[in-house]
């Protein structure tokens, strides 16, 4: 009866198990997964973003495909803002990052093409792909002191079949930033293979430091076909909104938004109260950026300060982002350290198999979690491991 697309395995794991039967019974959790900023005790301009959202133009209905000009427009001054010139005509409004996606992937594929994706990754692409028939195939990410792209990794991957090449930068959960040298090679290697990158940048704005290696953003990237994709879920704190967006640039960028335009059409998706306050709520959540900004630094210094060289934990490097990965002893698996932290502790963290790692003994932190609850979290997790 039903599509083998969605033919999922949607039995509870061990963990998530002890989490609902910890929660059901009233016990305390001190949650390090958090994702959603709107969880996670920031200062919101609540009246403010309320009244931009009221505008009487917000109950008008005159759809433009690609999203309104005057919403594109302010995508545009966002990147102006970081000194990258971008036309309102290289974007397309969507209404997430993975609807981009989705339109990327009925914009490149066929069904039964594939697209390489790093590991470890967060847990989505292999979904999204699923749903539009195509294949994804890992390349790795490599770890020796700081992480960066297995280039010998993505060309094993590539076959005929391959039509794009994903990077996430900052990277979920690794915090790694795309370097200059590594887009380039990822050109190189877009353009012998005609095939497309797209450039997933939803946490650019929150790095832990700079570093001049650092690619800027791909929006400005002529050098191969290129889709940058962002949105306000995460560099405005708004995932309510449900807004993101594709820009496309270098060669063929013309005739893939032509595409895109008809794709966009068919959906119409992106509602028009945030279109029209989009300008507005991009200036407004300069304050809730710089909050998640000072809040994910410090958290992250924080987890570095705690675990010292005599720890039998580490903290492996990172960039930027949300997201710390704690090395644990290999001593029992991912898993069974986690449930033993939610059990005796109370402290649900994700362990590192969520995320396609290559190998066992790695914890994921989220360093958007409420100071307190992180604080006493790490604590935790340094006492029962010790």
């Amino acid at each position: 009866m039903f599509s083998a697309r969605t033919n999922w395995h949607l039995q509870p794991n061990n963990l998530a198990q002890l989490l609902a039967e910890k929660k059901n019974g009233g016990n305390p959790i001190l949650d390090l997964t958090i994702s959603n900023p709107l969880q996670a005790a920031f200062a919101y301009p609540v009246e403010a973003i309320r009244n931009v959202l009221s505008k009487p133009a917000s109950i008008s209905y005159s759809p433009d495909p690609i999203g309104l000009l005057s919403a594109r427009e302010a995508v545009a001054q966002y990147y102006l803002a970081k000194h990258i010139v971008v036309d309102p005509l290289q974007i397309v409004l969507t209404a997430s990052t993975s609807e981009a996606y989705t339109f990327l992937f009925k914009l490149l594929c066929n069904a039964g093409d594939s697209v390489l994706v790093p590991a470890p990754s967060y847990p989505l692409f292999e979904h999204l792909a699923q749903l539009d028939h195509v294949e994804t195939k890992a390349y790795q990410l490599r770890y020796d002191g700081e992480w960066h792209i297995d280039f010998s990794s993505i060309r094993n991957a590539l076959t005929s079949s391959t039509k794009a090449i994903i990077v996430v930068s900052p990277h979920n959960p690794t915090g790694m930033f795309l370097k200059a040298e590594e887009l380039a090679m990822l050109n190189s290697i877009a353009n012998n293979a005609g095939i497309a990158l797209i450039i997933d940048e939803v946490f650019a704005d929150y790095g832990f430091d700079d570093d001049a290696r650092r690619a800027e953003s791909t929006a400005a990237n002529n050098s191969s076909l290129t889709f940058t994709l962002n949105g306000i879920s995460k560099s405005c704190g708004l995932p309510q909104l449900k807004l993101g967006w594709i820009v496309a640039s270098g060669e063929g960028a013309s005739e893939a938004l032509q595409r895109l335009e008809m794709i966009a059409d068919t959906y119409l998706s992106v509602n028009t109260p945030v279109q029209v306050a989009l300008a507005e709520l991009l200036e407004l959540s300069a304050t809730v950026r710089a909050q998640i900004q000072s809040r994910t630094r410090q958290h992250y210094h924080f987890l570095k300060q705690q675990i010292d060289t005599d720890s039998p934990l580490s903290i492996l490097n990172a960039e930027g982002g949300w997201s710390a990965v704690v090395r644990i002893p290999n001593t029992k698996s991912e898993e069974e350290w986690a449930i033993e932290l939610l059990r005796e502790s109370g402290v649900y963290v994700h362990p590192g198999y969520f995320f396609e790692f290559s190998t066992n003994g790695y914890l994921i932190v989220s360093l958007l979690t409420a100071p307190e609850i992180f604080r006493r979290g790490v604590g935790e997790i340094v006492k029962l491991i010790r």
